[in-house]
């Protein structure tokens, strides 16, 4: 989540992704692993390449890191990539590029994503050709595709999701559904309640069928 984070900040961009490259097998020596460094650099649009190669994390910015964080992963050739939370500690002004780079990487590169969020907008944006799974208190409560997950949802927990997404214009606001839930208080992770884990809120609880059965 956090870019700066997940950098060492005693290593260099160049000590950053030699590192795995050299580990993994994916370069003879440390030129070629210099050489393939570089060429990572570019396919995350961090150019030119070679002036990153000697700065430290904190001469970069937050969406720079993130980007040098997407390219150490890119070294070990993946095809399938976790990224949790990529876009949430960097600027909005920033994050579409972030986000149509990764959609670039998996269309160019053929790398499957999973992307956690709690950011629909984001999902939406990033995964409408692919599915979604909705969680709520760490149990998937709905799954599907994601044009079907957002425009007709089964779960009260995945309506009541897109009726708290903020709306800019008014009149789509005025009819959008609210959904009101029955309390606000979130169960304890410590001690789940039984059945769908949403059902203490959920205002169409089915007593003998939502506190028993789990979606």
């Amino acid at each position: 989540q956090d870019p700066y984070a997940s950098l060492n900040p005693t290593q260099t961009i160049r000590q950053v992704l030699i590192a795995p490259l050299l580990h993994h097998g994916k370069a003879k020596d440390r030129a070629q692993a210099e050489r393939r460094a570089l060429e990572i650099l570019e396919i995350v649009d961090l150019t030119p390449a070679r002036e990153f190669l000697d700065k430290y994390p904190h001469q970069l910015s937050g969406g720079q890191r993130q980007r040098v964080s997407v390219a150490r992963s890119l070294t070990v050739e993946p095809k399938f990539i976790v990224a949790d939370e990529a876009v949430s500690m960097v600027d909005v002004s920033i994050r579409v590029s972030l986000l149509n780079m990764l959609a670039r990487l998996k269309s160019e590169f053929d790398v499957t994503f999973l992307f956690i969020t709690h950011d629909l907008a984001l999902a939406k944006y990033f995964a409408w050709e692919g599915r979604i799974v909705v969680m709520y208190l760490g149990r998937i409560v709905e799954e599907g595709p994601t044009k079907r997950i957002i425009t007709d949802p089964r779960h009260p927990y995945t309506q009541a999701l897109l009726a708290a997404v903020p709306e800019a214009d008014p009149e789509i606001a005025k009819r959008k559904r609210h959904i009101e839930l029955r309390s606000a208080e979130i169960p304890s992770l410590l001690n789940l309640p039984p059945g769908c884990t949403f059902h203490p809120r959920c205002p169409y609880a089915v007593p003998g069928e939502c506190d028993v059965h789990v979606p």
